[in-house]
């Protein structure tokens, strides 16, 4: 699938309709969208990446030091193998290759970073630049104030994400990250960077992110080997918000063989908890939303954060 791009110099124009326009279709039709011409975006990109990967190769028990205690609410700090998704035989799989460490955007207390790497600095500055990004498309697509989200009470959740290399043995799941669609309002995207043997690589043609675009069927793969292309995506909130005028994006990651692994960074929008809704979109039938309703059936975004983090969370097998 041909990823649809605009420019961001377009979204500091709210009048240029042409571009909106656009943007709105990329949206509803394929639920992804590419912005280009962002200030220092691919060289904020590639500190990243070099802070990403020096403390993804630290040993273990090393990393394991940031893991957050769940007992306790923490999501912030490291983790492996963290999530399920069902596969397409309706079982739940294990995403035993994905490690991720989790930081608030901008910096908040409840973070935790590395002592061993300064990954704090270029974590963040990429992270508020994405979110920054991202705000402006929220506004230009309507879903602001007008629809009961104040964009000074949005939290960025900022994820490091690295999938590590698969071995050349079959693993019985094909899949990085199983396919599903992400919960909070909107989600913005860096395009990844693959390495083998230390050496960064293209994409391999059978790996990568892949959608169903809003009409469709099929996942198709998005082509973004372009590094100075954010992209962005739709989560669930942003489709209960907006009465499903636009649509939660699904998407999934497929691995790479021969020994690659793959980094990249996701920066997730999330609305305050005590933000309340009551919409008229398919989502309400959801068992998240039809069990944390209240009474008139409305329902807070922390409910259905809450409740989508139990369900997506791994469980140990009984």
């Amino acid at each position: 699938m041909e990823l649809d791009i605009i420019s961001y110099h377009d979204l500091l124009n709210p009048t240029h309709l042409t571009a909106l326009q656009y943007l709105e279709a990329a949206l509803l039709q394929k639920g992804i969208v590419g912005i280009r011409h962002i200030p220092e975006f691919e060289s904020k990109t590639r500190a990243y990446i070099e802070a990403a990967r020096h403390f993804s190769h630290l040993e273990d028990k090393i990393k394991q030091q940031y893991s957050p205690n769940r007992d306790v609410g923490e999501t912030e700090g490291y983790e492996l193998g963290a999530e399920w998704f069902k596969n397409q035989e309706g079982a739940w799989q294990i995403d035993d290759k994905k490690a991720s460490y989790y930081a608030f955007v901008p910096d908040h207390a409840r973070n935790k970073w590395p002592h061993e790497v300064d990954l704090k600095t270029p974590f963040l500055e990429l992270g508020e630049l994405i979110f920054n990004t991202g705000k402006l498309l929220l506004n230009a697509m309507g879903l602001n104030e007008s629809v009961g989200l104040a964009h000074e009470a949005l939290t960025g959740y900022g994820r490091m994400l690295h999938y590590h290399k698969e071995s050349d043995v079959t693993n019985a799941n094909p899949y990085w990250c199983g396919a599903h669609f992400d919960h909070g309002v909107f989600t913005g995207l860096m395009p990844a960077y693959y390495f083998r043997d230390g050496n960064e690589v293209d994409e391999p043609e059978e790996a990568g992110l892949y959608i169903k675009p809003t009409e469709g069927q099929e996942f198709e793969k998005i082509n973004a080997t372009d590094k100075s292309i954010l992209l962005f995506q739709v989560g669930e909130f942003g489709q209960l918000i907006s009465n499903d005028r636009i649509r939660a994006t699904k998407h999934l990651v497929k691995k790479a063989k021969g020994g690659i692994e793959r980094f990249t960074f996701a920066l997730f929008y999330s609305a305050q908890d005590d933000v309340l809704i009551k919409p008229h979109s398919i989502l309400t039938k959801d068992t998240r939303y039809a069990h944390h309703q209240l009474e008139d059936g409305s329902i807070t975004y922390g409910k259905w954060q809450q409740a989508s983090y139990e369900r997506y969370r791994a469980k140990t097998p009984q």
